[in-house]
């Protein structure tokens, strides 16, 4: 699972059938240890409905497809958690 924040959403009105009803939001990469953006962003299926401005956990390739009832998506990222807090020990 890698740690991001949702920076935007994006709208189509075209996708495939299995898609229809999800948001496709944008995300950004933050670095889990310092808690600044890395600059990479990357649009992510949310079967959560999350908000701009949360902080998420998202899963990539195979794993991005556990996060929805059907079996065939054609999803390579999928928002799969939304992270309230973290606590980082030691350092």
């Amino acid at each position: 699972m890698f740690y991001a924040k949702v920076v935007g959403k994006t709208y189509s009105n075209f996708k495939h059938p299995s898609l229809e009803g999800l948001d496709i939001k944008i995300i950004e990469d933050i670095n889990i240890k310092t808690g600044k953006p890395t600059g990479k962003k990357v649009l992510a299926m949310d079967p959560l409905g999350v908000s701009i401005g949360e902080y998420v956990g998202y899963e990539v390739s195979t794993e991005a497809t556990w996060a929805f009832d059907t079996e065939l998506v054609p999803a390579d990222t999928a928002i799969t958690a939304i992270i309230d807090s973290k606590d980082i020990g030691g350092s």
